[in-house]
This record gives structure tokens, sequence and C-alpha cells, in this order.
């Protein structure tokens, strides 16, 4: 059984904006915002899936839980949550009332565009270093939803204005360096890192996300990110406070636990899509990690192939 058929949904952004339930309309390829979106929950997002586009997500009203990377995190008013592309995400509940605001957009949209030189380094708050979810002032939260807002208007009006993508596109940099602005309060930052080694370790972060149910080993990693191993590791345990081997085996565990959920697979059947080289091995590899094995796992979670 192939790792894609096992791993639960991937969406793409076209054909995520198709769903009835996302009230985001998008007017350039890869990219969409939407302010006063009433969330309705639908059955698709309540299974682990994962897309090939960003989110930002800002609770305007209401509450809502969502789980990435299976670790849960309850949404209230003012509550801001970045979702990268490859995170295992799924839509747990929502108060009916609840409304959020929202952008999305692929690292294809961004890489298309000219961005300024500094552009990519300023997103370091999508970093895996970071908490995801930020709890904004009131007057922090109040900007935000004007500036989405502004987008948002910027991009319905794009098809009619002689300038209108270029707005857009503006309207855009200025949400993404307020955000940044932002991270300087609501994210925990070392000064004294480097850019260059910050950017090291996303770089590593989302080959590790698109490679680790093949490629556990890191010195295959660091070759193909042009530093030696050593320094990979060093780098990766100094930001991160995990090294590098310790990074890929935490994405291998979410997954395995992604994988045992599913009672229509067998522990065989699950070592087999992590490239595992048996079952054996796969057990030790699990209990190891987590302390329980793959059948204990099951039984506490009350999971019944």
């Amino acid at each position: 059984m192939s790792a894609r058929k096992t791993q639960g949904k991937y969406f793409k952004h076209e054909d995520f904006m198709l769903m009835k339930e996302v009230d985001l309309k998008p007017s350039f390829e890869g990219f969409a915002v939407g302010t006063n979106i009433q969330v309705l929950e639908s059955d698709d997002l309540k299974d682990n899936f994962r897309s090939d586009f960003l989110c930002i997500l800002l609770v305007m009203e209401g509450n809502m839980e969502f789980r990435l990377n299976l670790k849960d995190y309850n949404l209230v008013t003012n509550d801001l949550l970045f979702i990268t592309a490859h995170t295992l995400k799924q839509f747990i509940s929502a108060k009916p009332s609840s409304r959020i605001a929202a952008l999305t957009f692929t690292p294809d949209f961004l890489s298309k565009q000219r961005f300024p030189d500094n552009f990519m380094e300023i997103m370091d708050y999508f970093s895996s270093k970071h908490s995801p979810l930020w709890s904004l002032s009131q007057k922090d939260a109040k900007m935000m939803v004007q500036l989405f807002a502004e987008l948002e208007n910027r991009t319905d009006a794009a098809i009619a204005h002689p300038f209108g993508k270029e707005l857009v596109y503006h309207s855009f940099y200025i949400v993404m360096y307020e955000l940044a602005a932002l991270a300087q309060r609501y994210t925990k930052q070392d000064t004294q890192l480097s850019p260059r080694k910050e950017s090291l370790v996303i770089s590593f972060t989302n080959l590790v996300q698109l490679q680790f149910t093949h490629q556990r080993n890191v010195t295959q990693y660091a070759e193909q990110l042009y530093v030696s191993p050593k320094y990979l590791t060093e780098t990766v345990k100094e930001i991160t406070g995990k090294s590098a081997g310790e990074m890929i085996d935490s994405f291998v565990i979410v997954e395995a636990k992604l994988l045992l959920d599913n009672p229509r697979l067998s522990i065989a059947q699950v070592a087999e899509s992590l490239n595992f080289s048996d079952q054996s091995f796969f057990g030790k590899f699990f209990k190891r990690h987590t302390g329980l094995s793959p059948k204990d796992y099951r039984i506490n979670n009350k999971i019944i192939p």
C-alpha cells in the first residue's frame, strides 16, 4: 500500500477553493483572501489532511479547535493561527457563530512574484521553531482585520483597475510586514541567531516534510543542503532545541500515529508505508520514542483493526 494512499487527504489550493464550506474566492492562481467568513463544519476537513498552500487564520468572533501535527489548538476571538503547507491538519469543531478572516497562498504564488529581497526572511514566523498560535491584543487584531479587508477589496477590484494586480501584491506585502513586526512581540526570538542559520533550518524542515517517509539519513539531507552533517545537526539543535535526527524522527512518529489511528491498516502495512525494513524494526522504533508498542498504542486509543 503506497504512502500517498495512507497519509490522509491532500488538497490542492484550486480544489480547496471549490468546497462549498470554504467561503473564499481566489482572484489569482494560488491566492485567496476573505474576511467575516462564517465557519462551516466539513466532514472532509474533520479527517487528517495536508495541502499545497499556507494559511493565516484570524478568529474575529467565537471559538474553534484545530489539530496540527496531532497537537490540539483551541482558538478564541483575536487568536491568529499560522498553518504551513505540509503540516498535518484537522478541523475539530467550531462554535456556530464563529467568524474568521483568512489568507491562503501557495509557495508557487510567492515564487512567481518579484518580492523584496528580504521578503522570505520576514516570513520567519512560519518557521517550525515558533508556536503557530498568537493571542493578539484587541488593537492588533483589529489592525490585522483591517489589513485583510483592504487586501480583499484590492483583490475584488483588481480586474477593473489598470494596476490592480500590482496593488494586490503591495497590499499583500503590507500584511506580511505587519505580521513580521507583530512577531517581535508574539514570538520568542533569539536575536543572536543569523538569518542564514534560520534559513537553513527552514529549508531542512521543508525537505523533511517532503521526504521523511523514505529518507531518514541526516547525511542525505545535509548533501541536499550543501552543508556537512555535523553543521546541520548543530544548527538545527541551536535553533530548535532538537538535533536533525530528532527532528526527522518527530515527523515519522506523527505520521506513524496517524496511520495507526486508521483501523483498516495492519501494523505491518503501517511499517511498510513508512519504509521500515520490517514490522519488528518499526515496533522498536515506535516504542523507543513513545514508550508504547504500536499494539499498545492502539489499545490505549481504543483503535480496533
